[in-house]
């Protein structure tokens, strides 16, 4: 089946369904004890089943009101007014225009303007999510998205070759705001790194997602929902973070919503900057005819990241049921470097050579995004919606060396002049068409279908100063083109087999067309491929505080764009990061089980890897004796990994949560034509707790232990590091301070590296991107907030943020 014929399947489908659908208005009155109408209470329409809200209103001066364009099922109705006590109707079955009996109010307590705000946990486990509420961390404020990411259940973070994992599975997809992001990986992680985690409502952890979520990205989707806010009026929030540790930090955030009448203009901006030093040490080591030949490098680096986060956003409803949006987003990035390397090369334990490299490089990422949105509401339970997005990256990224060498007596020999360049231009183009309907109660039908542009040219150059003039270096310098084409289509049935049991069945199909040229190679990459992604969900709520979920789900990661627009970075003369136009897809096939028991949560994962994509890799070259570091395929992955989620009341002014997780994996890959297979358990933990010690001043504890893991066939050992913070309120005229430590005990750094003495590779680095740092933090409200307690907090903001997006 091909995009044309997919197309005019959903447009038939959609007619269908259209002309189908029949629905239905409700009516009533609500009225005091004396039979007198009450104009403007509050009418909502409920779900019998779930209390679930349908729809709502407000009634007219005599009381009465009509709720409209309403599918069949079955509903309660609601009614409320300040000073009154609420009043439900009968149970009923909407099969026809239907009026409901008289709700009568009785007088109750007259309140003052009450702020209801309901305070979620740090963590929360629904049914095809972990969702962790940054807002609610006081150890998060003045911190970055990427710190708090860190700090998560079930993630690691390889920060050297960008990558991203949950529960030991690489292929992550980041998006924000229910957004992809679109952007290569070792943007993304700058880009994280730059965002301040003070901006962040919460982070979702979707490891086995449906089939409306595109079928890149074998670890799931990691969602990062930004704060919005829907009062009427001017409001927003602000805040501002200086922090220390050998170096500065800084992270500012200002947001804004203005809301009046059909219109809501939002938006948010931040900046950071991070100047903490950083270190690494890599060695390597191997045998050559007998002698035991070793290079070691120490590389102090002095960075600095500065980084602004734009988003502006407008939203009109132009009718009652529809509604049309335009959201810009931009950064611009900016990460400079000076570093010295010092390395030692030696042959049996004796030094053959020193060799000093001082280096400067400069990686500047800048970003503008557009997206135009409309979505129209049939009625509450069916829309249509259309998004259309023009994301434009520009990656520019100049290196210096300056190498001088000496001999076995550390005396100088020679020096020589090195830089490399790096440009990528990328643009991307993304439209898409959704269509939801809940036909009733029970039943529940989604379609869809989407089209991806990408395009790149990438220019990569190492020169050597040679004779006063820069002479490229053939091996190391390219020009690519990129030119891929995505088209998808889904289809999706949720039914509800009884009260107890639901079952949600999709299919995905995608085409992939990628073409990558080179001014060397010619022709490198010339893809095109046709894949179908089943998924499956099954719930089963065995009680009120007991269910069952089941899922399967079939992914593909895709090279990374970093990877098919190969970069040079030198760490010495001999060893270098590079990128791997040769990649091949990885595709995976993901099993889970989870049980929740009230707050608790227990969770079972399995997933069968084919071409893994790790990165990363140690690979000789033979031909030049360099060390180059590189993504790479897998020959498999198999993981099974474990979580336990406890979170425990110690007393009411102490709770904490525990999360645990094991994973047992398998790696199965070649080296040099030899197959290698590697097995490793991996046990790691998050707690945090919280203390309350006052109404106004409460304290957080947080810390995590990640066990000796795998990045492909590299194995690094543990990783641990404790975090604490304290806030005080000072009301909602004057604000929040907030002080954080995080690295307490300034141990987060990565070492590990390969050793395989068959194939005459022993390697080990050290990479620490972290340490001590010492934040404060001050945030503030402002504007109006009066109408916050006609909402809940809870889950207010799901539907204005998928309006917007």
């Amino acid at each position: 089946m091909d995009f044309k014929q997919l197309l005019k399947l959903l447009i038939i489908t959609i007619s269908l369904q259209l002309s189908a659908q029949e629905n239905f208005d409700i009516s009533g009155l609500i009225t005091d004890i004396d039979n007198n109408g009450i104009s403007f209470a509050n009418v909502l329409l409920l779900r019998s089943n779930d209390s679930t809200l349908v729809k709502g209103t407000i009634t007219d001066d005599d009381g009465s009101y009509k709720i409209e364009n309403i599918s069949n099922g079955n509903y309660i109705v609601m009614g409320s007014y300040v000073g009154f006590q609420k009043t439900y109707s009968k149970p009923f079955v909407l099969n026809n225009t239907y009026t409901v009996e008289t709700l009568v109010l009785k007088e109750g307590n007259q309140l003052d303007e009450v702020l209801i705000k309901a305070e979620k946990p740090l963590y929360q486990q629904k049914v095809d999510r972990m969702v962790i509420n940054v807002e609610n961390s006081i150890v998060s404020a003045g911190g970055t998205a990427l710190e708090v990411l860190e700090r998560s259940p079930g993630i690691n973070i390889n920060r050297q070759s960008n990558s991203i994992s949950i529960v030991g599975k690489e292929g992550v997809v980041v998006m924000i705001n229910d957004k992809i992001s679109y952007m290569p990986t070792s943007g993304l992680v700058q880009m994280l790194e730059g965002m301040t985690a003070d901006n962040i409502e919460s982070i979702e952890l979707i490891t086995t997602p449906p089939a409306n979520f595109d079928a890149e990205g074998n670890a799931g989707y990691i969602n990062i929902v930004l704060k919005k806010r829907t009062d009427l009026g001017l409001n927003g929030s602000y805040s501002v973070a200086l922090g220390y540790g050998k170096g500065i930090t800084n992270n500012d955030n200002i947001n804004f919503n203005y809301r009046k009448k059909s219109v809501n203009f939002y938006g948010s901006y931040g900046f950071s900057l991070d100047e903490r030093a950083q270190q690494f040490k890599t060695s390597r080591e191997f045998i050559d005819n007998g002698d035991v030949l070793a290079s070691k490098t120490v590389t102090d680096r002095e960075p600095q990241q500065r980084n602004h986060n734009l988003r502006l956003g407008l939203d009109i409803n132009t009718s009652e049921k529809t509604i049309m949006g335009i959201l810009v987003s931009a950064f611009d990035n900016r990460w400079s470097m000076d570093a010295v390397n010092n390395n030692i090369n030696s042959e049996n334990g004796n030094p053959t050579s020193f060799v000093i490299l001082d280096n400067d490089e400069i990686n500047y990422l800048k970003h503008i995004g557009l997206n135009y949105n409309i979505k129209h509401n049939f009625t509450e339970d069916k829309f249509l919606s259309f998004d259309i997005d023009y994301l434009n990256y520009e990656f520019d990224n100049p290196t210096n060396y300056r190498n001088s060498f000496f001999d076995e007596n550390n005396t100088f020999s020679n020096s020589e002049l090195l830089r490399s360049g790096k440009e990528t231009p990328l643009k991307t183009w993304v439209s898409k068409l959704d269509y939801s309907n809940r036909i009733n109660d029970n039943l529940k039908f989604e379609v869809g279908i989407k089209g991806v542009k990408n395009n790149f040219e990438n220019d990569v150059s190492v020169d050597n100063f040679e004779n006063n003039v820069w002479v490229p270096d053939p091996t190391l310098t390219n020009k690519s083109v990129l030119d891929e084409s995505i088209y998808a289509g889904y289809g999706a049935v949720e039914y509800g087999i009884d009260e107890k049991t639901s079952i949600k069945v999709g299919l995905r199909y995608e085409h992939t067309d990628s073409k990558l040229d080179t001014d060397t190679q010619g022709t490198v990459v010339d893809r095109n491929y046709g894949i179908w992604f089943p998924s499956v969900f099954i719930n089963r709520q065995i009680n009120d505080t007991l269910s069952v979920n089941l899922a399967y789900s079939k992914r593909i990661t895709r090279p990374t764009f970093n990877d098919l627009a190969p970069f040079v970075i030198f760490f010495d003369p001999n060893t270098f990061l590079s990128g791997n136009a040769s990649l091949q897809p990885a595709i995976s096939n993901a099993f889970k089980v989870d049980v929740n028991y009230k707050s608790y949560f227990l969770s079972f994962q399995y997933t069968n890897e084919d071409s893994s994509i790790a990165n990363f890799q140690e690979r000789i070259d033979e031909a030049t004796g360099r060390l180059i570091f590189e993504a790479a395929n897998l020959d498999y992955t198999r993981t099974f990994g474990v979580t336990l989620g406890l979170p425990i009341k110690v007393f009411d002014w102490w709770r904490t949560q525990n999360n645990f997780t094991f994973i047992k994996q398998k790696v199965r890959t070649f080296y040099d034509d030899e197959p290698i297979e590697l097995s490793l358990g991996n046990f790691s933990a998050n707690t945090t707790h919280s203390f309350k010690i006052s109404e106004k001043f409460t304290a957080e504890l947080s810390g995590f232990y990640n066990g000796p893991s795998f990045f492909g066939s590299a194995k690094y050992n543990e990783v641990y590091g404790l975090n604490i913070g304290f806030q005080q309120n000072f009301g909602e005229k004057w604000g929040t301070l907030k002080l954080s430590i995080n690295d307490l005990l300034d141990s987060v750094k990565f070492t590990g590296g390969t050793d395989l003495p068959e194939q005459n590779i022993k390697t080990n680095n050290t990479f620490d991107f972290s340490n001590r740092t010492f934040a404060v933090t001050y945030s503030r409200n402002f504007g109006n907030n009066k109408l916050k307690s006609s909402r809940n907090r809870e889950t207010g903001s799901e539907e204005e943020r998928r309006r917007v997006n």
